[in-house]
């Protein structure tokens, strides 16, 4: 292999949608190098904007600190096409990243660059593709010269490496090293997957999906000079590799509740993703349209150009896409506890998480990434200090304001059980109209007396004032080791709720597509959630979250008693869903994704 000077880098991040023009690059004629010689080339890198969930190519640049770049890679591949193309060579692009240029708010691309590196020309026949990693100094390994010893998350780059295995392999990278919002921002970006026709009320038809850019060997040049003037070898398109959170809303109110945000966090989260947004070509997914007659809506591609002939896609499989019985492996999961921390509302209080879709045959809750809300309620009933307050067998209109009041319920059924009640009338008691009342029984609760939740009693005694009154003392029914199943089976009866401080509990699931792309409507005679032969077409995409996607959920009001705690996923369908609080979700450009919802 022959040694070339210099790589010239354009770099572009894409907005989660919108629409830009191409970079103006001098087209002047150069010295054209022959295979095989040394040379300069010249690459565009873009960086992507977020697209919104309204909507397809509704798009934001977010905050700074989304699209700041400290370092980057360049990978090159050559084969035949992207799937069977081989690694050949990588390099640090971290000295050579020079001056970005912004792009308009609102546009498909956020920023730009243009960069010149020295590189090996791969003396392989093909094409030549590019791969370009930014901000991945967490996720890549350097090695000891440009084909040796280079690593992405423990995963070796080899001769054998191909482009199909990087959008197949599953890494597990710590998501605060690839979405760090401090100091000036690192998040990870790789090439995005860019269609050839455009979508939305178009059927793209004949076109094909692409995410490796060809490097033209013409636009290699003999002189660096050449190469900073001319024609770019390549334009690289990139996007984050995480999706975007955030709710915002109503924070307050008074009508039906009383109540105040206090905070949010994500639940069901992604565990692992790809290094790059994996879209499986073998699938015709941009084909797919609504067959409901109100839907003229290719959703799965944009329509606005990210540059000539070149369109956003809103689709991508994660490693656990068609997975089967999940369970909690696969994701992160809060249920059963309360948050340790929450986050604040507002859109400069995002949170980050790992892409999470499914074909429609998986698109069920416990698979689903959630927002889980947490309002504080002000209730007549409740507690006047300290606001807490309890429900029992999850009757919301009926509240207790303090623990001796289930308490007493608790001691109610424990006396009123046969086995209890027998024993207690077969005992010898101290002296005539002796007997035993609820003040006579101690109750205990799990831990969640102390932090709020769903309380478990443990155990139901009879204390010291109450073994006194037994002559032969206190008959064995009574005694902890022998009442075991009846106190289970009253714990689990009463299922108390104890919402402490008037904290409760919201979960949204987060959509991806909304309703005028993705009608569902259940009729009378449905037996089952997506009915066949068009799931896939129908709802593919409904729900999930896609990297480079920003989605807002906002909170319009709070009209009833949500959970005391995160509460448990359920195995069954996305839709219907129960939903307690009103929101509106958008993906941003970050695409922008809005999605309301009343709580």
């Amino acid at each position: 292999m022959k040694k070339y000077k210099f790589f010239a880098l354009a770099f572009a991040a894409l907005t989660l949608g919108a629409c830009s023009s191409d970079d103006v690059v001098d087209n002047g004629q150069g010295g054209i190098v022959p295979a095989g010689e040394p040379g300069y080339v010249s690459l565009a890198i873009n960086l992507p904007t977020q697209p919104s969930s309204r909507a397809n190519d509704d798009f934001s640049n977010g905050e700074a600190v989304e699209y700041n770049v400290n370092n980057g890679y360049l990978l090159l591949f050559a084969g035949s096409s992207e799937s069977s193309a081989t690694f050949q060579s990588a390099y640090s692009l971290t000295d050579e990243l020079g001056t970005w240029n912004d792009r308009q708010e609102g546009s498909n691309i956020t920023t730009s660059s243009r960069i010149i590196k020295e590189i090996t020309r791969p003396s392989v026949s093909g094409n030549i593709y590019a791969f370009v990693i930014l901000n991945g100094s967490g996720v890549v390994n350097e090695g000891t010269n440009e084909t040796t010893g280079w690593q992405y998350c423990g995963n070796s780059l080899s001769g054998n490496t191909t482009l199909a295995t990087l959008t197949s392999t599953a890494i597990s990278p710590d998501i605060a090293t690839i979405a760090n919002r401090s100091d000036d921002g690192n998040f990870l970006m790789t090439n995005a997957p860019l269609f050839s026709a455009p979508g939305g009320t178009s059927a793209p038809t004949g076109g094909t999906v692409s995410t490796f850019s060809v490097v033209d060997p013409d636009n290699i040049y003999s002189t660096q000079a050449e190469a900073e003037r001319l024609e770019p070898a390549a334009n690289i398109y990139v996007e984050r590799a995480v999706a975007k959170v955030t709710v915002t809303g109503t924070t307050s109110g008074t009508s039906p509740l009383t109540y105040s945000i206090a905070g949010w966090t994500l639940d069901v989260t992604n565990n692992s993703t790809y290094l790059v947004r994996n879209v499986n070509p073998q699938t015709a997914w941009w084909e797919y349209k609504s067959t409901d007659a109100g839907v003229n809506d290719y959703r799965f591609v944009g329509s606005n150009p990210v540059a000539t002939g070149l369109y956003r896609t809103y689709w991508g499989i994660d490693p656990n896409y068609n997975g089967q019985d999940y369970g909690q492996t696969p994701f992160t999961m809060l249920e059963g506890g309360v948050p340790s921390t929450l986050t604040l509302t507002g859109d400069t209080n995002p949170l980050y998480c790992f892409e999470n879709t499914f074909n429609v045959a998986n698109m069920i809750q416990n698979q689903t990434t959630r927002v889980v809300v947490a309002a504080d309620l002000e209730l007549a009933g409740a507690d006047g200090t300290s606001h807490d307050f309890y429900t029992v067998r999850g009757n919301t209109s009926t509240i207790y304001d303090g623990k001796e009041d289930v308490e007493a319920l608790v001691k109610k059924a424990y006396l009123e059980n046969a086995t209890i009640a027998a024993a207690i009338n077969n005992a010898t008691m101290t002296g005539p109209g002796v007997e035993i009342g609820e003040s006579d029984l101690d109750v205990t609760f799990d831990s969640k007396v102390s932090t709020g939740g769903y309380l478990t009693v443990t155990e139901i005694s009879v204390n010291d004032d109450g073994a006194a009154k037994f002559a032969d003392g206190v008959p064995a029914a009574l005694q902890d080791a022998n009442n075991n199943a009846i106190v289970t089976a009253i714990s689990e009866d009463l299922n108390i709720a104890y919402y402490k401080g008037g904290r409760s509990y919201y979960p949204v699931m987060i959509r991806h597509f909304d309703e005028s792309q993705t009608p569902w409507n259940l009729a009378s005679d449905q037996t089952e959630s997506y009915p066949t032969p068009n799931a896939e077409q129908n709802w593919l995409g409904r729900w999930g979250v896609l990297r480079n996607n920003w989605y807002q959920i906002n909170v319009t009001g709070v009209s009833q008693i949500g959970y005391p705690e995160v509460p448990e996923v359920p195995g069954s369908y996305d839709d219907p869903v129960e939903s307690w609080i009103a929101v509106q979700i958008n993906v941003l450009s970050w695409a922008v994704r809005t999605q309301e919802a009343e709580l």
